[in-house]
């Protein structure tokens, strides 16, 4: 590689590392280097291997391209009304994301709206997973398996996404629920 990216990689280990009150000695101790290699990478002189890299950067819970300066955009926690990304489908349902992108996030977010007789069709769908729902308004019917549940305003359900589960709107007006999936897909 060359120096530019050196000092591209030294730079944003050191600046992690500090962020973090990491110092050279517990990264070397974790990581199998020798703190004066360390120190010779933050000041772009060395290059450590893919190896090395991968180890550095699973011992700080980051990505590599987070070291090779493609991730370093420190993302806004908070995401504004008209920021949501909107995601619309033929079906009369539209989703909008309540978070912003976060290759570490454990759950999403979401916001459903469902125009009425909005649903997911006749079959049903199952994945790995976990969901939680609270209908924020109108009234939705969730089956699963073979079970229907209706929940109305302020109304919640949680459940294992390997179950057959399928959704509706069956109200006359748009139903609107904050949808939580983990793992995320978005």
């Amino acid at each position: 590689m060359d120096r530019a990216i050196n000092n591209i990689v030294g730079t944003n280990l050191k600046n992690i590392r500090q962020e973090r009150n990491i110092s050279l000695q517990e990264i070397s101790n974790n990581c199998n280097v020798t703190k004066s290699f360390l120190s010779q990478v933050e000041k772009g002189k060395s290059m450590p291997s893919l190896s090395t890299l991968k180890s550095i950067s699973e011992y700080l819970n980051i990505t590599i391209g987070s070291l090779l300066g493609e991730e370093r955009v420190k993302l806004n926690p908070v995401v504004k009304m008209k920021q949501r990304k909107k995601i619309e489908y033929s079906n009369g349902i539209t989703m909008f994301l309540l978070t912003s992108p976060d290759p570490n996030k454990q759950m999403e977010p979401l916001l459903f709206e469902l125009n009425p007789e909005a649903n997911t069709g006749t079959r049903k769908y199952k994945h790995f997973g976990q969901e939680f729902v609270l209908v924020i308004r109108g009234i939705l019917e969730i089956t699963l398996n073979d079970q229907k549940y209706i929940l109305k305003k302020g109304d919640s359900i949680y459940f294992n996404s390997f179950l057959p589960h399928s959704f509706k709107n069956i109200d006359k007006e748009v139903t609107e629920a904050i949808w939580v999936d983990t793992p995320p897909s978005f």
